[in-house]
């Protein structure tokens, strides 16, 4: 039996060849959309599902009340860690990790008294031996013990085999890092997944930053000041109350940090499992995709897939109407309902599968430029389980999503109607369902070019908002830090300055907009109290505001100093003391932490502290050398090549120990919305599918439309009509749905797209105007689509439509 459906299934489609090409491409073209869609939100949803206590893991954050609202960071004092193991409170493991971004390691190979060789780290962790109590790390030599002792390192495989030759080489070797610190390999594991937000190159023991505090710049008994490298981790018992264990620590927050200033500081906990989904509270390494971008990818590709299924349903229905005769015979020779819908789900099923085997060629095909719209594995294979999983849904899903409707219509012929050949189609209310899936086809394509239009418009915003600093045609570069004197920047900076094509150049933490979210507690105007509110730091020296441009509301830069003597603040600061001038602020005190009071030397206009999805942050600037980690310049128009290697040059002289990194500000800016922008991507692409579906599934059912209707256009024309009131009378309908669709399409493209907005401090207007550019847009494709088709029918000859009457 089910070989003789399929028989019929395909003699069917080799009858109605081109509606079965529209079919088939309109199915291609979506279920590739939605393997490759697929691919990239099963990527995000499986980060660090592979740790095997991936339920009972917490990471505690601060959260800090001010008088403006709430602010929050990823981490916590310095002396937070021990406190909370020597309170022990409800948790079963608690575990300290910090984080250095980008460490340069410099490894000297065994009979080698040469330059050591040097090598970037991305990431390096500095943790106990409990972290492998909490996340997963499978030994290939040595054990978790060497996390007891002060410098003592773990590596991961591939680090090993790059720094030693073979990871067999480097258990008892030893790496230097360029603050002299030396660190013993006493471990290596397996490399940690890519889907991971825990992924090192390096771990070393938390005991080295004990021991040699002043060197990597933490003090392990000041609660005053949080860094979000920072982190500390926590393994909760599978039954706990978390509510209880939340209680608990919430006193303990009380207990230190009551009467520490005027905030009012608490400890929150957050699951693992949340940690990749929040952009707001950075984790400890790789990227952050935030929920609602998943759901956008999810929602697309049932957009995608739901076209394409109308597309199937409105042109098989249409068809079914010219077999009303087969199935009227097929009735009376004894077929049940229930043999034909199996005959035409069948049919369906054909396409779908063909569609299926075409979609695999085409997503492999385009498999390699998937990671400009997203972050995939290099590698995937279509056939594991989880793949060839969804495959079987999907297939199973089209089938029954095109081929259920036109199934029961078919197999619901009258046997005498459909003898006569007087089957008009389904009604539902009055209204054809046809046009119902016409309208739904064309709002979900125009809530897609809203979409388009409104990411595009909101990176253009991002592009060309004034920052309150000038970006362009500055070039920095990553330095060491020596010591506490920090000697050779100085020295390296004067260099720089004789390069023909530099302009000025400037030592400093950070460049003006970066991820640094520095802060300390700070007091003003001579008072005991602590200001209600952080203060965010940069420091640099008094070049700074030359190089970059910023202005002045009101006094100037410091004098130049190696240490903090003078201060500048930002606008938001001098509005959140409540100055009521700018220049009012000019010669008063502030002193940050338990350093010295100094004055405020001038007020900078605000500028973009970090990205544009942030409220720019209270600021303040002063000088301290031994925190300069970049020295930046600016470039004139004669700098080239040339001037770059020669910049590149004088650094390996100055610091021949330290790999070179360096980069344009304007591209390091960029880089705070990749993720942004690869989303604008996904709405150009699959709003430009979305169309090209809907643009066939028009066509062709305006074509079969235009053949149901062949002779009478041919007695319109007999009868006097022209070309240009036929052409209207057969699109007049498609242009009614637009109008309808686009009603659907306004308020539910405005809710989305408000949403993703508010993610961005800083966003573009949703006007009128673009709505309107939107629905004659879509107009003029409709038109483009159906008026093709329908002039050629109004001009056809009369004759050869009536020549069989």
């Amino acid at each position: 039996m089910l070989k003789n459906y399929f028989k019929i299934a395909w003699r069917s489609l080799s009858r109605s060849r081109w509606v079965g090409a529209i079919n088939i491409l309109g199915l291609t073209i979506g279920m590739t959309a939605a393997l490759l869609l697929f691919m990239v939100v099963s990527s995000e949803l499986s980060f660090d599902k592979f740790q095997t206590k991936y339920k009972q893991v917490y990471r505690i954050y601060t959260q800090d009340k001010t008088q403006d609202g709430m602010e929050y960071t990823p981490g916590v004092a310095n002396p937070f860690p021990d406190a909370l193991m020597s309170e022990k409170l409800g948790f079963e493991k608690v575990v300290p990790v910090i984080v250095s971004h980008q460490v340069q390691v410099n490894v000297q190979r065994d009979g080698n008294s040469e330059t050591p060789e040097k090598h970037l780290a991305e990431d390096m962790f500095f943790s106990t031996a409990e972290f492998k109590d909490l996340f997963d790390l499978e030994f290939i030599s040595g054990s978790e013990k060497a996390l007891d002792e002060p410098d003592q390192v773990i590596l991961k495989q591939t680090a090993a085999e790059q720094y030693f030759g073979k990871w067999e080489n480097a258990i008892g070797k030893s790496i230097e890092l360029t603050n002299g610190i030396s660190l013993l390999v006493g471990g290596v594991v397996t490399d940690i997944p890519a889907n991971s937000n825990f992924y090192f190159d390096l771990l070393a023991s938390y005991e080295t930053i004990r021991s040699h505090q002043d060197i990597f710049g933490y003090d392990l008994k000041e609660w005053g000041s949080t860094s979000s490298n920072f982190q500390v981790y926590v393994l909760t018992d599978p039954g706990a109350d978390m509510a209880l264990v939340q209680s608990q620590l919430d006193g303990f927050s009380k207990k230190h940090f009551e009467g520490r200033g005027t905030t009012i500081k608490s400890h929150k906990m957050q699951p693992l499992s949340e940690i990749h989904f929040n952009a707001d509270l950075e984790p400890l390494s790789g990227r952050t995709v935030r929920k609602s971008t998943i759901q956008t990818l999810v929602l697309v590709g049932v957009f995608i897939l739901v076209m394409a299924s109308i597309n199937f349903i409105n042109l098989t229905t249409s068809l079914a109407i010219g077999k009303s005769k087969e199935i009227g015979v097929r009735k009376v020779m004894g077929s049940s309902r229930a043999q034909l819908i199996f005959q035409s789900l069948g049919e369906t099923f054909l396409s779908v599968i063909i569609s299926t085997g075409l979609a695999l060629i085409l997503a492999n095909l385009l498999l390699p430029f998937l990671d400009k719209i997203a972050d995939v594995p290099a590698e995937v294979n279509f056939f594991q389980p989880v793949m060839a999983g969804f495959m079987i849904l999907l297939l199973l899903f089209l089938t029954l999503l095109s081929g259920v409707y036109p199934a029961l219509i078919i197999s619901g012929f009258k046997p005498i109607q459909a003898l006569k050949n007087k089957f008009q189609g389904a009604e539902i209310g009055g209204v054809s369902v046809r046009r119902g899936l016409v309208v739904l086809q064309f709002a979900i394509a125009q809530i897609l070019m809203i979409g388009t239009l409104i990411a595009v418009r909101q990176m253009n915003l991002v592009q060309e908002t004034d920052l309150g600093f000038n970006k362009e045609a500055v070039y920095f570069m990553e330095v060491p830090r020596d010591s506490k004197e920090n000697q050779r920047i100085e020295a390296f900076k004067q260099e720089l300055l004789r390069i023909p094509g530099v302009m000025t150049a400037s030592m400093h933490s950070d460049v003006p907009s970066s991820d640094n979210n520095s802060a300390t507690n700070f007091y003003y105007d001579q008072k005991s109290e602590d200001i209600p509110f952080p203060a965010f730091l940069k420091f640099a020296d008094e070049d700074y505001f030359n190089l970059y441009e910023m202005e002045f509301v009101a006094g100037s830069r410091y004098p130049d100093s190696d240490t903090i003597r003078n201060a500048v603040i930002n606008e938001t600061m001098a509005k959140k003391l409540l100055i009521p001038s700018a220049d009012e602020a000019i010669g008063k005190l502030v002193r940050l932490g338990s350093g010295q009071w100094v004055p405020i030397t001038g007020v900078v206009r605000d500028f973009t502290v970090n990205s544009l999805r942030e409220e720019i942050k209270q600021l303040v600037i002063t000088s301290r050398k031994s925190q300069y980690r970049q020295v930046a310049v600016r470039l004139d128009k004669s700098a080239g090549q040339a001037t770059l290697a020669s910049i590149r040059e004088q650094f390996e002289l100055v610091y021949p120990e330290q790999i070179y990194t360096a980069g344009f500000l304007d591209e390091s800016i960029a880089a705070f919305y990749e993720s942004e922008q690869k989303l604008a991507l996904v709405y150009k692409i699959f709003a430009g599918l979305a169309l090209l579906i809907s643009c066939i599934g028009l066509y062709g059912l305006v074509s079969f439309m235009i053949g149901q209707k062949v002779k009478e256009i041919g007695i319109r024309k007999v009868l006097g009509a022209s070309v240009g009131q036929i052409t209207y009378l057969l699109s007049r309908e498609f242009i009614i749905m637009v109008f309808v669709a686009f009603g659907i399409a306004i308020p539910l493209a405005y809710y989305m797209m408000k949403g993703w907005l508010e993610t961005f401090a800083y966003q573009t207007q949703i006007t009128v105007g673009l709505f309107a550019f939107v629905m004659a847009g879509s107009l003029v494709l409709t038109i483009l689509t159906v008026g093709s088709k329908a002039v050629r029918a109004a001009i056809a000859n009369p004759v050869d439509s009536l020549k069989d009457e």
